[in-house]
């Protein structure tokens, strides 16, 4: 009987270890989104390539509060996004050209592959940990700053 169980058990923990290695954390690097004594850090990996945009958070299976992932596009664009292979419930937070919020989609839910559009073209894209927007009071209009958004 302790077998059978043992098994299942053994082959979950090889399968998420592998999983993990699919998609390692990347650098992290300061984003900052207001400004003054409101101001809210975050560190964040940072999806430049085809490659990292696809993979995103594929595969992790949590993310520190304070972390999250930002996709920056080489020009705006109207994005869609989707969970498929990611196990953490996302808010998606997109950036318009002027490095403002132009919207935000909470509670993003994990591995469902419907598609999450952005409200209009977008710069960049930022996934953090769903809730945190509406915990740290993130609106539209608020400005985000990070090196790759040419901004800090």
């Amino acid at each position: 009987m302790k077998k059978i169980f043992v098994l299942p058990v053994l082959l979950f923990f090889i399968t998420a270890c592998f999983e993990t290695d699919k998609n390692p954390v990347r650098e992290l690097s300061p984003l900052y989104i207001g400004s003054g004594k409101k101001q809210i850090a975050f560190n964040v990996e940072t999806a430049l390539s085809n490659d990292e945009m696809a993979t995103g958070l594929m595969y992790r299976k949590s993310m520190p509060e304070e972390n999250g992932m930002i996709f920056v596009f080489p020009s705006p664009r109207n994005t869609a996004f989707w969970m498929k292979n990611t196990y953490i419930p996302l808010d998606m937070i997109f950036i318009d050209e002027n490095n403002k919020i132009s919207g935000i989609v909470e509670n993003v839910p994990p591995l469902s592959e419907d598609l999450v559009y952005s409200p209009a073209k977008t710069k960049a894209v930022l996934e953090l940990n769903a809730g945190t927007a509406k915990a740290k009071n993130l609106r539209k209009g608020l400005i985000v700053r990070h090196n790759k958004l040419n901004n800090l």
